[in-house]
């Protein structure tokens, strides 16, 4: 299966600004208690058993942080987040992701881990999308209300604030 039906139209204009914001960021463990507590929040918020937060760097996306399941590194053509980044409103909420024909091909929907649900909202570094703080399920929801996309908001700015304290990358 080709991987190109995903990342084509998934990039900023001003990706290498982007990038850029990304490369600057700091260093940030994936035990870090403040992202842990801020990812346990979202899990509530969201009813999720799964919270990440993202960052989108280059042809990766980096779960820099997870709760329900182990931080890893995928393809940016695969990440649901990627589509969120480039989402007009900044957010990205898909109750039933095989339901869509722009995810039900996805690897990460028809294969395991079998998604069935995202809800994603941008984290930014200045003007510039970096990455995301998303819930996930294995099973559909409804689509987030008005109060959750404000407490997941809530949480993204919070979530950028700690990046951006965190000691400078070497």
């Amino acid at each position: 299966m080709t991987l190109q039906f995903f990342s084509a139209a998934f990039r900023p204009e001003d990706e290498s600004r982007r990038q850029g914001a990304v490369d600057s960021l700091r260093t940030v463990s994936p035990a870090d208690p403040v992202l842990h507590e801020l990812l346990g929040e979202t899990c509530i918020v969201l009813r999720t058993p799964i919270a990440m937060v993202t960052l989108t760097d280059g042809d990766v996306q980096r779960v820099v942080s997870a709760v329900g399941m182990e931080p890893v590194a995928l393809p940016r053509a695969i990440a649901f987040c990627s589509h969120t980044i480039a989402a007009p409103e900044g957010m990205l909420s898909v109750p039933d992701l095989q339901a869509d024909p722009r995810f039900r091909a996805n690897p990460l929907v028809a294969g395991g881990p079998h998604v069935r649900h995202y809800t994603g909202v941008v984290v930014r570094s200045g003007p510039f999308p970096i990455g995301a703080l998303c819930g996930l399920d294995r099973r559909p929801h409804g689509p987030a209300s008005f109060r959750q996309r404000a407490e997941l908001r809530r949480l993204a700015d919070a979530v950028a604030d700690h990046l951006g304290a965190l000691p400078r990358r070497c």
